[in-house]
C-alpha cells in the first residue's frame, strides 16, 4: 500500500489545503492493521504503508493515545477494542439498500429498464428495492417485496449459483416451471448454475415471465460470499445482441463497486 498523499488525485481531488497529511497516514495505518492478523510488527506497517519507521512509530503513538491502537501479547500492533466498537457502530449505520441506490439509479436512468437489489430469504429471493427508468414497458409482475423461486429469473440463480449450500437445496427441491423457457431438471439447472459461475453473472430470458429479460450479477461482501444481486430487467425485445453487452458490462461494473464498498477481497 503506497502513501495516499504521495498519490495523484489523493483524497478524491479535494484541495491540498483542506485537509491534513498526517491523518490520512494515520488512517492508512489503521487500514494495515485492520488486514485479518491478530498483530503487526512496526516493520510490517513499515512496509505495508510505504511509510517510514519513525513516522510510522510517531503515529502508533498518536494512535494508541488515542486509544484506538493497543500493543498485543506477542508486543506487536494491533486495533483496539475501543476501535471494535467503532465498527459496529459504523455496521449499524449501514444499509445495502442505501449504498446500492446510486448504482441502481445509473443502470435505470442509462437503459430506461428498471433496475432491481435483491437479498436472499429462506423461501427465496426478495426484491428489497427497485428503481424504474423510463421505459413505457414496465415489468409489472415484480415489485418491492417480491419473492422469486431460487431456480428462475437473474437474481436468485445467481444466489444459487455462487452458494453451495444455497445451490444444492435448491436442486434437491421441486421446481415450478412459469414459461416454456423454463429450466426445471437437475441436468439443466446445474448447467446453468456452471456457466453463471463461470460468466459471472446471468441472462435470464423469459424463463419467469413470458416478454421479460433480466441481467444479474453477484455482490460479494466482506468474506467473500454473496450478499445480494443487482440486476437490471426489461422487455425482452429490448435485450438483443447490440444492447446485451453494454447491459452485462454496466451491471457487472455497478456490483464490482458495491461489493468493493461492501469490502469484498480483491480476488472477488
Amino acid at each position: 500500500m503506497k502513501d495516499v498523499v504521495d498519490q495523484p488525485g489523493a483524497a478524491g481531488g479535494t484541495d491540498p489545503r483542506n485537509y491534513v497529511a498526517s491523518v490520512i497516514k494515520s488512517c492508512n495505518v489503521v487500514e494495515v492493521l485492520g488486514g485479518g492478523d491478530s498483530e503487526y510488527s512496526l516493520g510490517e506497517i513499515a512496509e505495508a504503508t510505504g511509510l517510514g519507521k519513525t513516522t510510522v512509530h510517531r503515529l502508533l503513538s498518536s494512535l494508541q493515545m488515542a486509544g484506538w491502537v493497543e500493543r498485543g501479547p506477542r508486543d506487536g500492533y494491533r486495533l483496539s477494542i475501543r476501535m471494535l466498537k467503532l465498527a459496529h457502530a459504523s455496521q449499524r449505520q449501514f444499509s445495502i439498500r442505501n449504498e446500492a441506490l446510486p448504482h441502481l439509479r445509473s443502470l435505470a436512468g442509462t437503459f430506461g429498464d428498471t433496475a432491481f437489489l435483491l437479498v436472499s430469504s429462506d423461501e427465496g429471493a426478495v426484491v428489497v428495492e427497485m428503481v424504474e427508468g423510463e421505459s413505457p414497458l414496465k415489468v409489472n409482475t415484480v415489485t418491492l417485496g417480491t419473492v422469486i423461486p431460487y431456480h428462475v429469473a437473474g437474481g436468485p440463480t445467481v444466489m444459487a449459483a455462487f452458494d453451495d449450500q444455497l445451490r444444492e437445496r435448491v436442486l434437491s427441491a421441486p421446481r415450478t416451471r412459469f414459461t416454456e423457457h423454463t429450466d426445471v431438471s437437475r441436468d439443466a439447472l446445474e448447467a446453468k448454475f456452471a456457466r453463471i459461475r463461470e460468466q459471472g453473472y446471468a441472462f435470464a430470458d423469459e424463463d419467469l415471465n413470458n416478454g421479460v429479460a433480466v441481467v444479474s450479477a453477484p455482490v460479494f461482501g466482506p468474506t467473500g460470499a454473496i450478499v445480494c444481486t443487482l440486476s437490471l430487467g426489461g422487455a425482452a425485445q429490448g435485450f438483443g445482441p447490440d444492447r446485451l453487452d453494454h447491459i452485462v458490462t454496466a451491471v457487472r461494473e455497478a456490483c464490482a463497486a458495491l461489493s468493493e464498498r461492501l469490502g469484498a477481497p480483491a480476488s472477488r
